[in-house]
């Protein structure tokens, strides 16, 4: 029985990622068995960019080399699925005593998965550093800005376009509840909003995330900007911790679902499904653009918050041991040319530009930024370089904790929400009597030190330890709701 298992555990994920270029393939695959070479992508991006991105870069081969190639795109959901794959692909090629996840590239996704992967080693080094270097001269793509990584120091990952967080909102919903446009993530969090928030859950979306982070560090710094100098500074922090988890709570209880795929936040708030949501600047923007009337307006508006997102990369890199090497490389190159470049920012049939759709998306190149190639582009007034100097990301302050923050969300929002929402509506009809609020907003058990401390080394050790702790904190905040509700029922 032993020794089968240990071939079970050698075979099952052998088949997985043997089967994975065949199962998680793009539906549309014209021209795949026409085609003389494959290279095969795995990407949390939708469809309309794989599309673009995979006919293009076939046109660049063929014109360069003479080469049909066809872009298999693996598809298996979020960030967190990819690298899930990924995992499984190595660990299989491992057992095997081999190199690889028969897999090309990984594209998009957030910096924070790409740099785990690369500390595992799973990536190889990108040639485009010796190939193009004007791309990173004084004027070039910056390793660094205000505090968020653009590319891996050893080279192993490249930001392929920028990326902020913000709130997509439907304006017609806005109008029916008499709520103003949101201008913060504060606003998010007004009783207005009940049952009218869509997010997505922190532990299968990368970017939602990131976005529950960005509103943690304005939380931070503004306690740490309006502190008394005498202050410590430990305590500072922790108050602007417990305010963010405040806020998020709020945030949480006005949610009117956690969805698994952080790219149906904007469908849903534009069908009328929600009021307004938190997500990836690109996935509002391409959103409001499908829904253009012919004078240009559209009920779906997405703003990021001012100083509340840092500008942050969607990365791109040659997985290690990738089956089609030289070719895995020269994708990335095409996603940084010019060309490629232009697909996520300008208007469908410019040149260069976008065939089908616009991406909606701001280019990591600054050298686009200015002459023909910046009045090409559709969002060029965001001006994102300018933006950046607008919120500084302090790594120091929650980039240890992006793991726990997943975490946390799911057992204090998550997993308790119907206790939750029931808790909230009580305190809204209730007027927030103070004790009923006091006792909702008890986060002493997901505190900063200890998010940082017993949270964060629990979750590290077992999936069994880390199950017993998320049922221990998702225990505590039921009780936390339901004692809420009950004071707030008795006016207290």
């Amino acid at each position: 029985m032993n020794s089968w298992k240990k071939i079970l555990l050698i075979v099952v994920p052998l088949m997985v990622v043997v089967a994975a270029p065949l199962v998680l393939r793009d539906s549309g695959t014209e021209g795949s068995d026409q085609a003389v070479l494959r290279l095969d992508v795995i990407t949390p991006h939708t469809e309309t960019l794989r599309r673009e991105f995979g006919e293009a870069f076939a046109d660049y081969w063929q014109k360069k080399t003479g080469e049909s190639v066809y872009v298999n795109f693996l598809v298996p959901g979020g960030t967190s699925e990819c690298v899930r794959v990924i995992g499984n692909g190595f660990e299989a090629a491992r057992e095997r005593g081999v190199s690889g996840c028969n897999i090309d590239v990984f594209f998009g996704g957030g910096a924070y998965d790409f740099a785990i992967q690369a500390k595992l080693g799973r990536f190889e080094k990108l040639r485009i550093f010796d190939t193009h270097p004007q791309l990173f001269g004084k004027n070039g793509i910056p390793a660094t800005l205000s505090g968020e990584t653009f590319y891996d120091p050893d080279h192993a990952w490249i930001g392929s376009v920028l990326s902020s967080f913000g709130i997509a909102y439907n304006t017609d919903l806005l109008a029916e509840r008499g709520l103003s446009p949101p201008v913060s993530w504060d606003d998010l969090g007004d009783p207005g909003y009940v049952r009218g928030i869509a997010l997505a859950d922190t532990t299968k979306s990368s970017s939602v995330t990131k976005s529950f982070e960005m509103l943690v560090q304005q939380k931070i710094q503004n306690e740490l900007a309006l502190s008394d100098p005498a202050e410590e500074h430990a305590d500072v922090v922790a108050r602007g911790w417990d305010a963010s988890m405040h806020l998020i709570q709020r945030i949480g209880a006005n949610a009117r679902y956690f969805t698994d795929s952080s790219a149906k936040i904007p469908r849903d708030v534009a069908q009328g499904n929600a009021v307004a949501g938190m997500c990836i600047d690109f996935y509002g923007r391409t959103t409001s653009e499908t829904l253009k009337k012919e004078d240009g307006s559209s009920r779906l508006q997405y703003i990021m918050p001012s100083g509340g997102s840092s500008i942050s990369v969607d990365p791109v890199a040659v997985l290690k041991g990738a089956p089609h090497p030289e070719l895995a490389q020269a994708f990335v190159e095409f996603v940084l040319s010019r060309e490629g470049q232009m697909l996520w920012a300008a208007a469908p049939g410019s040149l260069p530009g976008p065939r089908y759709r616009a991406l909606r998306r701001l280019p990591i190149r600054p050298d686009l930024y200015e002459g023909e190639t910046l009045a090409a582009m559709i969002d060029g007034e965001a001006l994102p370089f300018e933006q950046a100097r607008k919120f500084s990301y302090d790594r120091k302050l929650t980039g240890h904790l992006f793991s726990p923050l997943r975490t946390i969300i799911r057992v204090m929002c998550i997993d308790p929400h119907d206790e939750m929402k029931a808790a909230w509506d009580a305190l809204i009809e209730a007027g927030f009597p103070p004790q009923a609020t006091a006792r909702f907003h008890d986060v002493s058990a997901v505190a900063y030190d200890r998010a940082g401390g017993p949270i964060k080394s629990t979750l590290k050790k077992s999936k069994v330890e880390a199950v017993k702790l998320m049922n221990e904190l998702g225990s505590f905040f039921r009780e936390n709701y339901r004692e809420a509700r009950r004071l707030a029922e008795e006016g207290k």
